[in-house]
């Protein structure tokens, strides 16, 4: 793995490009997650009857949520931590 040189606190355009993706990456996934969650809060409401191969029902379905939730936070924090070492 290549060491990532930061001389001056300045960051260079490929490592803002990586911090912008992540940040990309967070959000959409952040998105997705709170889509899914409307629509698995509308299905236990409403006793909604999803095709056998919708993966979000249930118990399953809050852990499937919460899985994309948790991934994004990693990210997140993954972004947080970049951004702070390549300002010092």
């Amino acid at each position: 793995m290549r060491v990532i040189s930061n001389l001056g606190g300045q960051m260079t355009k490929q490592q803002k490009l990586v911090i912008i993706a992540l940040d990309m990456i967070t959000k959409f996934l952040m998105s997705i997650g709170d889509v899914v969650f409307v629509i698995w809060i509308f299905q236990i409401i409403t006793g909604f009857e999803p095709h056998s191969t919708y993966p979000f029902v249930g118990i399953k379905g809050a852990l499937y949520i919460l899985l994309i939730y948790l991934f994004a936070l990693a990210i997140y924090l993954q972004e947080k931590r970049l951004r702070k070492k390549l300002h010092q």
